[in-house]
């Protein structure tokens, strides 16, 4: 039996578990795009509908069978910029005791999103192609600090109270793949990879409670480790007018390490470690799609995926039998995570000029998510607009691309000290949540056109 103050702390450390993604309105889906997505500014601007696609240097983190198209050697670098915006507005305290005045909160994210080598060569006179990836396949960052006024509504005698909100979250989850792909037909391509994970990430929440001369304050730190591995296996149909593929992402169980510190003069401040044998789950991922070319220069690329985000489970939580939802730290018989089914629809049309090619791009998709809020159960919904365009030669292909993300969804949030100490689904405030988001996407690709020496070097390898 744990202590009362022990308890308490593992109690936060359940609830912070895991992105504290049920204590903060919206985290999962202002603070991490969850989508199993891959990489690659020319995908982004027909707004990622590339699984049928897959033919650049980017082809493994979407359909690894794609990289059997490549005819070069490819460079890959992809970079990412993407500033946020969130609204909370018309927040009640559940028993309409109480209003919230609104807040908006700004932050951007930078950093370098994908990195690849891709080497095609032959084997027994079939296309054969390995690549080496790197992708950051979610960017843990974000802030959401600012001042809330709470209002009586009810009872005119009692004061304001002033409270104090900073959340931060910093770390990331990056891949590295070994990939590989042949084509044991003229129409068909195979392919897999082995991904290796690694992540790191600090969530601290902060909250600060004023009422005259009394004040109360709160400080939750959890810092988070997961590593582990999965495998990739992707099909591709190519035909003159039309491509086919579908792809299949592997659930894996990945080592995890959670341990969260409590700071409050509501409570004692403790350290604990929730962690030891945890184990948590990447759920699968499934993937297909199909590409179009109604005219030489047109593509037209559609592309549908099913994430099983209720088989995304902690467990061998240390004091706490069984396994919890990863979103919200509930049972998975109680959870409010669901899985999801998303659309997407893209268009590319060339421009050739002399010895170049200039790509107009245009997309749109549909990305419902995961986790819902445990008290309002409302869903997430994202739509999604694209454009992209660039310039492309035989040797390099530079391409840029936007996407304007945006939801709107009823959520609970804590907002007193009181209430975190608690922990459990207690909720101060539920309101309308309002986020926007653009994506910058900048990609450039080299491809090496002197492959003598490349054809040397893998010839003395592989015999």
């Amino acid at each position: 039996m744990l202590s009362r103050p022990r308890a308490a702390a593992a109690h936060l450390s359940l609830a912070a578990l895991l992105l504290t993604l049920a204590a903060a309105p919206g985290r999962a889906q202002v603070l991490i795009a969850l989508t199993r997505s891959g990489s690659g500014a020319r995908a982004a601007g027909m707004a990622n509908a590339f699984v049928a696609v897959s033919d650049d240097g980017t082809a493994a983190s979407w359909n690894p069978a794609g990289l059997a198209q490549l005819r070069k050697p490819e460079l890959s670098l992809v970079y990412s910029v993407s500033p946020h915006v969130l609204r909370i507005t018309g927040e009640r305290s559940p028993d309409d005791r109480f209003a919230f005045t609104n807040r908006r909160f700004g932050y951007t994210n930078s950093s370098l999103d994908f990195a690849s080598l891709a080497l095609p060569f032959e084997v027994a006179h079939r296309p054969v192609t390995l690549q080496l990836g790197w992708q950051r396949l979610y960017q843990l960052s974000g802030t959401l600090a600012g001042d809330i006024v709470r209002l009586p509504l009810v009872d005119p005698d009692e004061p304001a109270r002033s409270i104090s909100v900073n959340d931060t979250l910093t770390g990331q989850i990056d891949i590295v793949s070994l990939a590989g792909a042949m084509k044991p037909t003229g129409r068909t391509s195979l392919g897999g990879s082995l991904n290796i994970y690694r992540g790191r990430w600090t969530d601290r929440n902060d909250l600060v409670e004023s009422a005259g001369p009394e004040s109360a304050f709160s400080s939750i730190t959890s810092r988070n480790r997961i590593r582990g591995h999965n495998l990739t296996a992707g099909l591709l149909l190519t035909y003159p007018s039309w491509n086919a593929g579908i792809v299949y992402h592997s659930p894996f169980w990945s080592s995890y390490s959670l341990d969260t510190e409590l700071r409050s003069n509501r409570a004692p401040a403790g350290t604990v470690d929730v962690g030891g044998s945890a184990r948590f789950r990447f759920p699968r991922n499934m993937g297909a799609g199909i590409a179009w070319r109604p005219a030489v220069l047109w593509t037209v690329a559609a592309d549908v995926n099913h994430d099983q985000w209720t088989n995304a489970l902690v467990d061998r939580l240390r004091d706490h039998p069984g396994a919890v939802n990863f979103f919200d730290g509930l049972p998975p018989e109680l959870s409010t995570t669901r899985d999801t089914l998303s659309f997407s629809f893209g268009m590319e049309h060339l421009f050739p000029r002399e010895g170049s090619v200039v790509p107009l791009r245009l997309g749109f998709a549909w990305e419902p998510q995961g986790p819902m809020d445990p008290v309002t159960r409302d869903p997430v919904e994202y739509l999604t607009l694209c454009a992209g365009g660039g310039y492309n030669t035989n040797r390099l292909k530079f391409d840029v691309a936007l996407q304007y993300r945006w939801t709107g969804f009823q959520a609970s949030e804590v907002l007193s000290v009181d209430s975190t100490v608690a922990g459990g689904l207690n909720r101060d405030a539920i309101g309308r949540v309002a986020s926007r988001e653009w994506r910058f996407k900048f990609s450039v690709i080299y491809r090496i056109l002197d492959t003598k020496k490349v054809k040397d070097l893998v010839g003395r390898v592989f015999g």
